[in-house]
C-alpha cells in the first residue's frame, strides 16, 4: 500500500512539472507574439557571413556576406530584406517599394523558426532560478508524417529555451538537428542570373546545431510599452551533403568551389538596433577590432 501511494504521489508529482513546462512554453509563445506588436518603434540591420569549413574547422571558401535591412510596409508592419552583398552585388529590387523588397524574405524562409519551437509538446523544465528558467524540448516522433512542412521538421529538434522569468520572454533558443524530418525539398529563387534552380534541399539536416541570443532594448524615455526584444546573435553549423554544388541566399545563386567530403555551413548573424525616436544606435555581436 505504501508502495502504491508513493508511485501514485511520483506520477502526480510528474504530471503537474509538465503541465508547469507548458503553461511556460505557453507564455513564452505570447510573450514572443506580443513583442512582434513593439517592432514598429524599432529599426535594425543584420549581416550575415557564411562559411564553409572541413570538419575540423578550416575554413575552405567563403560566400558574400549578405547585410538585410527592416522597411516598413504598406500595412505598417516591418520585414527583412536586402541592403548589400559584401561583394558589392546590387541588391535585387533595389529601389523597389517595401511591399515589394518583403517578398523574397517569404520566398527564403527557413524551415526552423521560434514560432514552430514554442509549439513543441514534448517541454520539461530544466532548471529554475530568479534570473532564468530553462526549458528543454525533445522530439516530436508524431509529427513526421505531418503534411505540415514545418511540424514534419520539428519532429526531429531538441534543445533547450532560455526564458526571461520577469517577462517570459524566451532569450536564447538552442537547438540540435537530431533527426531527418527538416530534409526537405523546400521552394527557392534565383533573382539574380539566367540558371534556372528547380528544386533545393532545406539545408537543417541532421547534425546541425543553432544558437539564436535575444536582448532587451529599453525605450529612452522609460516607455516599458516600447521595450522591445531583439535577436542580436545568430550561429548556426550545418552539415552539407556531399554533392552540394550550389546555396542559395536570400534569392541569389552561389556556385560552391569546395568538393571534399564532410563539409560544414557557419553562418553567423549579427544586429545593429535603433528606436526610431532615439538618437543612440546600439551595436551587439560586433568586432572588437
Amino acid at each position: 500500500m505504501v508502495r502504491a501511494i508513493a508511485a501514485a504521489l511520483l506520477s502526480a508529482s510528474t504530471f503537474v512539472a509538465a503541465e508547469d513546462a507548458h503553461a511556460l512554453l505557453a507564455k513564452a509563445r505570447t510573450a514572443l507574439l506580443q513583442n512582434r506588436e513593439r517592432e514598429r518603434f524599432w529599426a535594425w540591420s543584420t549581416t550575415t557571413t557564411r562559411r564553409i569549413t572541413s570538419r575540423d574547422g578550416r575554413v575552405i571558401e567563403e560566400i558574400p556576406s549578405v547585410t538585410v535591412e527592416s522597411p516598413i510596409r504598406s500595412d505598417g508592419r516591418r520585414c527583412n530584406a536586402v541592403l548589400a552583398w559584401g561583394d558589392g552585388r546590387e541588391p535585387y529590387l533595389a529601389n523597389a517599394a517595401a511591399d515589394a523588397r518583403c517578398t523574397v524574405e517569404q520566398e527564403t524562409r527557413d524551415l526552423v523558426n521560434e514560432d514552430s519551437i514554442l509549439a513543441s509538446a514534448h517541454v520539461r523544465v530544466r532548471s529554475r532560478s530568479r534570473t532564468a528558467i530553462v526549458l528543454s524540448f525533445d522530439r516530436d516522433p508524431s509529427l513526421i508524417d505531418s503534411q505540415d512542412p514545418g511540424r514534419r521538421c520539428l519532429a526531429s529538434l531538441r534543445g533547450a529555451i532560455e526564458v526571461d522569468p520577469v517577462s517570459f520572454f524566451p532569450r536564447v533558443i538552442d537547438l540540435e538537428v537530431a533527426g531527418h524530418g527538416c530534409e526537405q525539398l523546400v521552394p527557392v529563387v534565383n533573382h539574380y542570373d539566367e540558371q534556372p534552380v528547380r528544386s533545393a534541399m532545406s539545408t537543417f539536416r541532421k547534425g546541425a546545431t543553432a544558437r539564436w541570443e535575444y536582448q532587451l532594448q529599453k525605450d529612452k524615455a522609460g516607455n516599458a510599452g516600447r521595450d522591445y526584444w531583439i535577436c542580436v546573435r545568430r550561429h548556426s553549423v550545418r552539415p552539407l551533403p556531399d554533392y552540394a554544388r550550389v546555396l542559395i541566399v536570400w534569392g541569389r545563386r552561389f556556385e560552391l568551389t569546395s568538393f571534399e567530403k564532410n563539409r560544414l555551413a557557419v553562418i553567423d548573424a549579427t544586429t545593429t538596433a535603433s528606436e526610431l525616436s532615439a538618437d543612440v544606435v546600439l551595436k551587439f555581436g560586433t568586432d572588437p577590432k
